[in-house]
């Protein structure tokens, strides 16, 4: 299970978001460049959809079988799995005191929240779009 690519892509990702976001906080990226946090949402998303596209359809946890599973099904789990990470985390945000509830914020929140679900579309559409039937086969070897 720990050894599927998939699962691999997305423990990869996720030290690449930690050590950006790391390097982020020391060398004032979020307040020296603005687009940086979009960058980061877009990732968080990735890294979201890819983790929910494992857990459903790879992990063995839920039992979905991909080879089964219609592409509206891959999308949606993506792609719902995005938006209630990606509100959660702006309601933490609030919570913890991060964020400086200014004018801006509602359209800073609403651009967040439009990263995260491009990130997790993005990689619905890659799963749709590269992987067959077939594809899908060799993943079952890592079960």
């Amino acid at each position: 299970m720990l050894k599927q690519p998939f699962f691999i892509l997305g423990f990869i990702l996720l030290i690449v978001i930690g050590l950006l976001h790391h390097a982020a906080i020391y060398l004032y990226l979020y307040w020296l460049w603005l687009w940086f946090d979009i960058l980061m949402h877009f990732l968080g998303g990735l890294y979201i959809g890819i983790m929910a596209i494992w857990f459903f359809f790879f992990s063995g946890f839920i039992g979905w079988n991909i080879k089964t599973a219609s592409k509206a099904r891959v999308f949606y789990i993506s792609l719902i799995s995005a938006i209630m990470v990606g509100l959660l985390w702006e309601i933490f945000e609030i919570y913890a005191g991060v964020v400086i509830i200014d004018k801006n914020y509602p359209l800073d929140t609403i651009i967040d929240i439009i990263m995260d679900i491009l990130g997790a579309s993005g990689v619905a559409m890659y799963v749709l779009l590269k992987f067959s039937n077939k594809d899908f086969v060799a993943f079952d070897k890592y079960e």
